[in-house]
């Protein structure tokens, strides 16, 4: 009976260890992005699909959805072509330009620039506890799920704008879980809860 018993316990302590892996590999990217630690980036971020996984959101920010092609359908104007190619433009430049372990946590600190100086949030925020800082991150996860035993998603609001979700698909490699996807979402201000609407 005892041995039974510490086989069930290690079996739920493995369990819950498994469990918690993808959020806690989630919040240390966060915390590397925070203290601009490029090493641990490069390590736990599969770059290439995260380069194109973020570039084909961005683009629905730059242009709006990208239409379904039916043969019934006007042509696109020549307006919204000279967008359509300014904003690839600008998504193709920001992303090949930022979207690496060194430049990801300078686009980080950008918005923590202006939060110390505009609004004096990040002074705030840095002087907080870890268990504090991550309290107010898991409060902005909307969803998590497991896809497969090596898959996982998570989805969080940005802080400062609640229509703009981040989405992060984290694949298990090996022993370590990595991010493999990142997109962005912009929320209907409809679906919002009447409290989290952005101002």
């Amino acid at each position: 009976m005892k041995s039974l018993l510490i086989a069930v316990t290690a079996a739920l302590l493995l369990a819950m260890s498994y469990v918690a892996s993808p959020f806690v590999a989630a919040w240390s990217i966060r915390e590397a992005l925070r203290t601009s630690d490029s090493a641990y980036l490069a390590e736990k971020i599969e770059w290439p699909t995260v380069r194109e996984t973020l570039r084909s959101s961005l683009m629905a920010f730059a242009t709006g959805p990208v239409p379904v092609a039916n043969a019934a359908a006007e042509q696109p104007s020549l307006w919204q072509r000279i967008k359509a190619g300014i904003g690839r433009r600008a998504v193709d430049g920001m992303v090949d330009a930022y979207v690496t372990p060194e430049g990801l946590p300078q686009l980080f600190n950008v918005r923590q620039f202006y939060r110390e100086n505009v609004s004096g949030q990040a002074a705030a925020d840095a002087a907080l506890p870890w268990h504090e800082r991550a309290h107010l991150f898991w409060s902005r996860v909307k969803r998590a799920e497991f896809h497969s035993p090596t898959a996982f998603e998570i989805e969080i609001a940005d802080r400062n704008n609640a229509t703009r979700h981040y989405v992060g698909l984290l694949k298990l490699r090996g022993m370590t879980w990595k991010l493999a996807e990142l997109r962005v979402l912009k929320i209907r201000e409809a679906s919002l809860p009447p409290g989290s609407r952005a101002a």
